[in-house]
C-alpha cells in the first residue's frame, strides 16, 4: 500500500509541474466525467497533446479516486503508445501494472490491467528489449548510488 501511495503521490506532483501553465485554460468546474469526454474529443480530432493535458488535468483533480486514476492514466499510455513514443506508454502501462498488483481484488475496474498488458504487447520487440535494458540498467545504477 505504500508502494502505491509513493507511485500516486510521484505521479501527482510531476503531473502537477507539468501541466500547470494548460490546466489554468480548463474551466475547474468540469467534472471527471466532462474532462474526460473533453480528452476523447481532442483524441478523435488527432489533437493528442490536448487530449494528454485533459487527462493529466483530470488525474490532478480527481486522480485520489482510483478509478478515475486508472482510466486516464491508461488512456494517456494509450495516446503514447499510438504516437510510436513507446518508453513513455510502457511507463504509463508498467504503472498501472504496478498499481494493480496491489490493489485489492475487486477495488478497480479489471479492464485497465489487461488493457495494460494489451498495450506492452503491442511494443515493437527491439523497442521492448531496449526499453527493458534501459529500466533495468536504471534500477541497477539507482541501487548502486543508493549503497
Amino acid at each position: 500500500m505504500k508502494k502505491l501511495n509513493l507511485i500516486l503521490l510521484s505521479l501527482l506532483i510531476s503531473g502537477l509541474f507539468i501541466s500547470c501553465a494548460s490546466n489554468s485554460e480548463i474551466p475547474t468546474n468540469l467534472t471527471s466525467a466532462q474532462l474526460i469526454q473533453k480528452a476523447q474529443n481532442a483524441y478523435d480530432k488527432a489533437a493528442y497533446k490536448e487530449s494528454i493535458n485533459y487527462y493529466q488535468t483530470t488525474i490532478n483533480r480527481y486522480g485520489t479516486d482510483l478509478s478515475i486514476y486508472v482510466e486516464a492514466t491508461y488512456e494517456i499510455g494509450h495516446i503514447y503508445l499510438r504516437t510510436k513514443k513507446y518508453e513513455k506508454a510502457y511507463q504509463y502501462f508498467s504503472e498501472l501494472k504496478d498499481i494493480y498488483s496491489t490493489a485489492s481484488f475487486g477495488s478497480l475496474p479489471t479492464a485497465y490491467n489487461k488493457l495494460a498488458d494489451i498495450g506492452i504487447s503491442q511494443i515493437p520487440e527491439k523497442k521492448y528489449a531496449a526499453i527493458i535494458k534501459n529500466t533495468s540498467e536504471n534500477t541497477t545504477s539507482d541501487q548502486d548510488s543508493e549503497q
